[in-house]
């Protein structure tokens, strides 16, 4: 239903003539001028508007010029080429010779900040890469997960807060348009109008428009037109030529629906127009401006949450590198011990103290430990690339990766009640979720809105000029009888005005749709309250994972601390009654084995017990103060911005690769027998797909075919050279080339 009250009142239709004096024409002069200034200001007005001009950082256009951005945009025709170039064969087990680069954890961080990626999304698995490439949506490809894309996204989101405020942007529309009109005199009404000697209605039209309008903040809009329309006419008139200019105030206001400052920073679209329909609303919709914010806000912790995933993959990854060198390490040791006991019961078989049987068994173990050890270099391999992976290098620049910085090994007991309450305030999901509310209680407060009529209030006042010419003198008779009239006179001196005010009140019967959107809008707040309550749980129990994890790793270095030494005791004793013709190689190669795998399942409890200080420290939300990263939006100020450049200078500059190991004792632990011995810290410093330090060790055949090689004469070691604690773990490079596997399961040995 529609109501609608207008009411209108105009002056009579008069020309007033003022003679003409130097006053008058000093007069005209002064309104040339000032319409000069006004159409200046009109347009100064127009081009500053009110909005905030967007426009790339500094530090973003920098990057933008010397991109290959530029290229693109000139030569949009033109495709991309591959921007990465190989730079030679990747490690493999046959190919090891790589310099060694001892990295620290902190510059893991400080590479993954700049160009590494996120990895997993899944925490199940952290610490491993993403190995999927892009996927194709319908709207473009989407799917990487680096750094540098995701950090476009609350740049993206940002942009849509300009997008909602420019509804309130100012429109101004201009034109200027003519007509002829010949038509023969055939109507009465023609006739009446042309007289007897006319046979056709000559009409000569021209019309220039300028309009400026204002959308309000309150929902309301303000507008300001000048026209000024030209006729001339063979038909009798009063003035003729005539310019009738008009200058036009306009306001209209929304009374109920749409109106306040606060809605309108809800709704998605301005209220528009009635005296000028069409205007506004024309481009694509944007959520209000509240809105936009909060989804900015979002985005913002979206974004952190990927870099909070970010460090936690990259912790996880540099310390299983580490864990899979001392893995590896522990296989080497192995398979050393394993060639002691081959060489011995080689002998033995020689003078007939021990059986074939014997023999092969501590053969079978040597072999045991070569393909533990292969599947351990492999280990390290692996590691290397998720590491390298999530840091965004290549996977090969003639260098190999290895751990420098020492790990955690003092207790840590947080606080359970002060964890739980950080994690629910510090947790980047919770706040994402929390905003999520927040959006939905605005959208309920838009939908009770629309229960409301639209009722909506117009009015104009308008200037009106009359003259046969838009500025000179008045009152000036013409050689032809004609007088000139000052049009743009006329309509300063405000003789001939006009106004107009007017009601309109759009109402639905039932507000049905209306009430669908306050019901939609009311569940949508009711699953985001659920939403919220159900992460706080989920939060709260993840963080139990990792709570109990610390103690339970901690517990476990210990024990596997207590167990690498019993063990180790055991297998010096083995050892030493095997010498002497009292034990068993059964005894001594279980003994072998179970020192090595308890030296490899202390380290990997080491590495446990870290990745769940990094783990804890991500469910806490407090990742990224543990590993000092802050999060800063938009570039740095001048003076901070040139102190840094120069600190840039100078680290790039002293930044050199280092070729020998970094001290690598860890923290001791708390009790007296747990302390690590000095000489089993240090991790091997060169790969070697061959086995360490056995020059007469028997070589893999190529095929079952092939010759085998002979069991070389053993040489008599000292007890002292198989405690562990007494063997050199720097292991120096290969001597010779890695065989092939063999391709049948059994080995002769002749």
């Amino acid at each position: 239903m529609m109501y609608g009250l207008f009411a209108r009142r105009k002056r009579p239709n008069a020309i007033r003539t003022r003679p003409v004096d130097g006053k008058s024409a000093l007069w005209g002069e002064r309104m040339r001028l000032k319409l000069l200034w006004g159409t200046m200001a009109l347009l100064l007005a127009v081009a500053g508007g009110c909005k905030q001009r967007c426009f790339m950082t500094e530090a973003d256009f920098a990057r933008t010029t010397t991109s290959t951005l530029d290229h693109l945009e000139l030569n949009p025709e033109l495709s991309s080429s591959s921007m990465i170039n190989p730079s030679g064969s990747p490690m493999t087990l046959r190919d090891l010779d790589r310099k060694v680069r001892f990295i620290s954890l902190a510059e893991c961080i400080a590479i993954s900040l700049e160009q590494g990626r996120v990895g997993q999304p899944s925490l199940l698995f952290p610490g491993t890469a993403q190995d999927n490439l892009v996927q194709f949506t319908g709207r473009g490809v989407a799917g990487s997960d680096a750094i540098r894309v995701l950090a476009l996204d609350p740049a993206r989101a940002g942009s849509d807060i300009e997008a909602a405020l420019s509804k309130f942007d100012a429109h101004v529309s201009t034109s200027m348009t003519w007509s002829n009109i010949d038509n023969p005199v055939a109507t009465p009404q023609q006739t009446f109008q042309a007289g007897n000697s006319l046979s056709a209605i000559q009409q000569q039209n021209a019309n220039f428009s300028t309009t400026l309008l204002k959308p309000l903040a309150s929902g309301g809009v303000a507008g300001i037109t000048f026209s000024v329309p030209y006729t001339y006419t063979n038909l009798q008139a009063r003035v003729n030529p005539s310019y009738t200019p008009q200058l036009q105030f306009q306001f209209e206001q929304p009374l109920m629906q749409g109106f306040g400052v606060e809605i309108n920073q809800l709704r998605t679209a301005h209220p528009g127009s009635l005296i000028n329909p069409g205007v506004f609303n024309t481009g694509p919709s944007a959520e209000g401006i509240l809105i936009s914010r909060v989804r900015f806000d979002q985005q913002r912790g979206e974004f952190e949450r990927l870099v909070n995933q970010m460090l936690l993959n990259v912790e996880v990854a540099y310390w299983n590198l580490y864990g899979s060198y001392w893995t590896l390490y522990s296989r080497e040791q192995g398979l050393q011990f394993a060639y002691t006991a081959f060489r011995l019961s080689k002998a033995k078989l020689e003078a007939g103290k021990i059986s074939a049987a014997d023999f092969y068994q501590s053969r079978g173990q040597y072999e045991l430990f070569r393909a533990q050890r292969l599947q351990a270099i492999d280990t390290v391999l692996e590691n290397e690339r998720q590491l390298r992976a999530l840091l965004g290098m290549p996977v090969e620049d003639g260098h190999r990766l290895m751990p420098s910085d020492s790990p955690t090994l003092a207790p840590y007991s947080p606080d359970w009640n002060a964890s739980v309450r950080e994690a629910l305030n510090r947790r980047p999901e919770l706040f994402m979720a929390r905003q999520d509310i927040k959006v939905a209680q605005m959208n309920l407060l838009l939908a009770k809105n629309q229960l409301l009529p639209d009722v909506r209030f117009t009015s104009t006042y308008d200037f009106n000029g009359l003259g046969t010419q838009l500025d000179g003198g008045s009152g000036i008779t013409t050689s032809g009888g004609a007088q000139n009239i000052n049009a743009f006179r006329s309509l300063a001196d405000g003789n001939y005005s006009s106004w107009s005010a007017g009601i309109r009140a759009t109402i639905p019967l039932g507000f049905r749709f209306a009430h669908v959107q306050v019901r939609q809008a009311q569940l949508a707040l009711t699953r985001s309250l659920e939403t919220l309550k159900d992460q706080e749980l989920k939060a709260e129990s993840f963080l139990y994972r990792y709570y109990k994890q610390l103690s339970t790793a901690y517990e476990q270095i210990k024990a596997n601390r207590a167990q690498r030494e019993a063990f180790g005791e055991q297998l010096r004793t083995r050892q030493l009654e095997y010498d002497a013709g009292r034990g068993t190689l059964d005894t001594l190669l279980e003994s072998q084995r179970f020192w090595a795998d308890a030296l490899a399942n202390e380290y990997q409890s080491i590495v446990t017990y870290n990745n769940a200080i990094a783990g804890f420290e991500f469910a806490k939300g407090s990742i990224m103060q543990h590993d000092n990263v802050v999060i800063a939006e938009g570039q740095l100020p001048n003076c901070a911005s040139v102190r840094a450049v120069e600190n840039e200078r100078k680290r790039t500059a002293a930044l050199v690769i280092r070729e020998h190991a970094a001290p690598t004792k860890p923290m001791v632990l708390q009790g007296p027998s747990t302390n690590i011995p000095s000489k089993a810290v240090s991790l091997p410093a060169v790969l070697s797909s061959t086995s360490p330090l056995l020059k007469d060790a028997p070589s893999l055949p190529v095929s079952p075919d092939a010759a085998k090689s002979e069991v070389p004469t053993p040489t008599p070691l000292k007890p002292s050279e198989v405690f562990p604690s007494a063997i050199d773990p720097v292991v120096p490079p290969p001597r010779n080339t890695p065989a092939e596997l063999p391709t049948a399961s059994g080995v002769e040995i002749r």
